[in-house]
């Protein structure tokens, strides 16, 4: 990296790869000596790497954040405050980043271009994961308490309850299956409906059962 002065440059290079609070202490050095904001922006990149490195989250977002102060035109810097807000599960804001790093990147430079653009799309799909699992969080609780309560009442020959109980399972499922998005995993719809189907087999039973002990 330029903006690090050459020897600690050379030294926190190879410390990135095997000794991160080393690395940490030589940027801290040269960030005490920097002119400039170009070089002390890249400095603080560079140890915001090393702090990411670390799974440091705070502190990475925290050297990234000086960085796009210092420049704020700077497309890199851009990206490793995405790179921190993401680690730290701030997906508006990792998605705000690379939006902007996208905005800020050179013609010229494709390959960074197309990183963050993979990133963005990292953040965008896990976004629409947490919102799906919100949704069907209640059908899918709704689901396991009653098909629990459904066996429990099956071990004790409680038939007729125990039906209650999967028809509740069955209501639960079948809610969740519809609140389902279009564009979710066709492993995931496969496993509900495939647990809707035992669901409707154990409920067969349990009435079959219940009609034979009136």
């Amino acid at each position: 990296d330029r903006g690090t002065p050459r020897p600690h440059r050379e030294i926190a290079g190879t410390a990135l790869m095997s000794d991160n609070e080393r690395a940490i202490q030589l940027f801290t050095t040269a960030l005490a000596s920097a002119k400039g904001d170009e070089r002390r922006a890249q400095i603080l990149h560079q140890r915001s790497a090393a702090h990411a490195r670390q799974g440091a989250w705070e502190a990475s977002l925290r050297d990234a954040q000086q960085a796009v102060e210092l420049r704020p035109d700077w497309a890199k810097a851009r990206c490793r405050a995405g790179a921190a807000h993401y680690g730290l599960d701030q997906l508006d804001a990792a998605a705000a980043a690379y939006e902007e790093a996208l905005r800020l990147c050179d013609s010229g430079d494709a390959e960074l271009a197309d990183g963050a653009r993979a990133a963005l799309n990292d953040v965008r799909a896990k976004q629409a994961r947490l919102a799906t699992d919100a949704q069907l969080s209640p059908h899918v609780l709704g689901f396991a308490q009653s098909k629990t309560a459904g066996a429990k009442l099956l071990a004790q020959g409680r038939y007729a309850e125990a039906e209650q109980e999967y028809e509740g399972a069955l209501r639960a499922m079948r809610a969740a299956l519809q609140e389902l998005p279009a564009e979710a995993s066709g492993g995931m719809r496969a496993t509900m409906e495939a647990l809707e189907r035992g669901m409707r087999e154990e409920l067969a039973a349990a009435k079959k059962r219940a009609a034979g002990s009136e």
